[in-house]
């Protein structure tokens, strides 16, 4: 982070639109959208996540913030992620999240410390929930989950995802998840010559 430069104006535009959807119905959604190789999973993880640290959004340098990629076993990747800030841990997170849609509002919870506290997800190259994960059902109870979560009136949960641009399309095919990506989508250009 601290030798992360000229991606200022961007990552002030993300955390703008964090405040922003704070006060939405569609909850705390940002996607990055971008070809690869233009920086998404750097502005996220150099710019973003340190700039909330600091506080840029009210309240945000008090969020537990966790990173995860799908892989081939989404839910075991979020549970690993939630089991590493839970306060207490429980032994295991996975079989609430896969039962059904409101497992995951219910899993953070268990993992947060108390109501007041906020979760920011993470979630790094999102496109290999649709390029490793095999199983139709699981895709659908992912995206699901997801979509419940940030749509429960005072969710806990914000979620920002990296998705590369020709997949795009993939997660539009998702009635619910569709509408959180058409009205919460920055897309991610290559820095260009002021930038550098």
């Amino acid at each position: 982070a601290a030798e992360f430069y000229g991606r200022e104006e961007l990552v002030s535009r993300l955390t703008a639109a964090f405040a922003t959807s704070r006060k939405t119905e569609k909850g705390n959604f940002l996607a990055l959208v971008g070809p690869s190789g233009s920086g998404k999973s750097s502005v996220v993880k150099a710019g973003l996540i340190p700039a909330l640290r600091r506080g840029a959004v009210p309240g945000s340098e008090k969020w537990f913030i966790v990173e995860m990629s799908p892989s081939a076993h989404p839910f075991e990747e979020l549970e690993a992620a939630l089991l590493r800030i839970a306060v207490n841990p429980p032994q295991s997170l996975l079989n609430q999240l896969q039962e059904n849609e409101r497992g995951l509002r219910r899993a953070v919870r268990r993992a947060l410390p108390d109501d007041a506290s906020r979760l920011l997800l993470v979630i790094d190259q999102f496109e290999e929930l649709f390029t490793q994960v095999e199983s139709e059902e699981e895709r659908q109870h992912f995206l699901d989950s997801l979509t419940t979560a940030l749509s429960e009136p005072d969710n806990p949960l914000s979620v920002a995802l990296t998705l590369r641009a020709d997949f795009y399309d993939r997660p539009l095919k998702y009635a619910g998840f569709g509408e959180l990506m058409r009205g919460n989508t920055e897309v991610i250009l290559p820095l260009t010559p002021q930038e550098l």
